[in-house]
């Protein structure tokens, strides 16, 4: 009768042996597919960021193009003189060398 409960005993302790080890590794699977997953999702989000990233970069360029291509315009149609403003060029010219005094030297 002893044996019988020793055997009995030893069975269910390695039931439970067999249940604790099992137990372990569904554990470690999933976590296993747990990080997967996760580095999965980083993965994805890194992707679908950097993209954004990349049309907000080209969507910059795109703007500071356009607005050097409008400052170079602006400078090319500005590079002669209106009438006026050259007469006035003239006049502050010919006021300033009335008002200096030359000696023979060349010194003021």
């Amino acid at each position: 009768m002893q044996t019988e409960i020793i055997n009995k005993v030893l069975c269910v302790e390695d039931r439970a042996q067999k249940i604790i080890r099992d137990s372990e590794r569904n554990a470690r699977d999933i976590v296993a597919d747990a990080q997967a997953t996760a580095n999965e999702m980083v993965r994805s989000s890194l992707k679908t960021e950097r993209e954004r990233q990349n049309t907000v970069i080209a969507q910059a360029q795109a703007d500071a193009d356009a607005e050097l291509a409008e400052y170079e315009a602006s400078l090319a149609g500005g590079k002669e003189l209106a009438p006026d403003v050259l007469d006035k060029v003239a006049n502050l010219i010919v006021d300033k060398v009335s008002l200096t005094d030359f000696d023979e030297g060349g010194e003021q």
